[in-house]
């Protein structure tokens, strides 16, 4: 979100979750996006993740890294 005191989220056209996916995709990991459109309370993209049920505590604190990697450059 854009600002957490207010919990308002990014404007569609700062195009940030995108940014997510393609610094995620940089980083070896691939997601899916998808806007929230019409009258959802929490208007925005949603970056989606998708291991596999046999995933690692390893592959899973991976997933985590890059994707924090991930928003702060996507958000830098």
């Amino acid at each position: 979100m854009e600002d957490k005191a207010t919990k308002k989220n990014f404007a569609a056209d700062k195009k940030v979750g995108p940014r997510v996916q393609q610094e995620m995709t940089k980083r070896g990991v691939i997601t899916r996006v998808r806007p929230t459109g019409g009258a959802h309370p929490a208007n925005g993209d949603t970056v989606f993740f998708a291991p596999p049920l046999v995933i690692t505590e390893t592959e899973v604190d991976r997933l985590v890294s890059v994707a924090r990697d991930a928003v702060k450059a996507a958000c830098a």
